[in-house]
């Protein structure tokens, strides 16, 4: 088992590395496309190797990843990694060189290109990254679930998307920060949980996060709109 979870981190970053080597070597190539399209692919890599089939029996310790605690407190192991996580990657984004360096690819590509920022290595750096993060959620997803399927977490990527933009990240890049996805996170989080309580089905929760996501990001650029001042030509005038 221990080989099995080091297998799924090393995956998860090879196929970061995969999606990172396209967008960063393929000029104008979207990343949420080949976020996307690379998420398919390798569902379909899953479906194949699987076929309909659950892959369990996993050791009880392995259970405790995502149910133990730690020691004696009330305090879950998931979410001391989480709290850690949190900690570490906002002191890369907003403590360090290469934190800043990610801001100006997100805010100009073309001055940081320009400024002498390699922008290259940045997004293969990151990308690699967030396919490492995809391999450690994969682990404490299949240690709370005791099992794996193909179809796994399928429909999470639209939810990822909401509580990226709900916490203040800039689909364009630029803007955004660990606390503001943090908050969004466990927002959420309560609004699933809440619906799940009301024993909402699952087709509508996806709804309802659609609608949060529609208006998460039509309501700044609403604002936004009414702020700027209409120009009249000179007929107008």
């Amino acid at each position: 088992m221990e080989l099995a979870i080091f297998v799924a981190l090393a995956v998860g970053a090879g196929c970061g590395f995969f999606n990172g080597l396209l967008i960063s070597r393929i000029p104008n190539l979207s990343a949420i496309i080949v976020t996307l399209a690379g998420s398919s692919l390798y569902r379909g890599i899953a479906y194949i190797l699987l076929g309909d089939q659950a892959v369990g029996g996993f050791p009880s310790w392995y259970s405790y990843l995502a149910w133990g605690y730690i020691g004696k407190t009330n305090i879950p192991f998931i979410m001391v990694a989480f709290l850690l996580s949190a900690i570490l990657y906002g002191f890369i984004l907003h403590r360090s060189t290469f934190g800043r360096k990610v801001y100006s690819i997100g805010n100009n590509l073309t001055a940081a290109r320009f400024s002498g920022v390699p922008v290259a290595k940045i997004k293969q750096i990151i990308f690699t990254l967030n396919g490492l993060m995809a391999g450690v959620a994969a682990v404490f997803l299949t240690s709370k679930l005791g099992s794996s399927r193909p179809n796994i977490a399928t429909g999470y990527e639209l939810e990822v998307i909401a509580i990226a933009v709900l916490g203040g990240v800039s689909p364009s890049g630029g803007r955004g920060g660990i606390v503001g996805a943090c908050l969004a996170l466990i927002l959420m989080r309560l609004l699933r949980y809440g619906m799940g309580l009301k024993n909402i089905p699952g087709q509508v929760m996806m709804v309802i996060i659609g609608i949060v996501l529609v208006c998460v990001v039509m309501i700044p650029n609403l604002l936004t709109f009414r702020k700027k001042p209409i120009k009249l030509s000179k007929t107008q005038e």
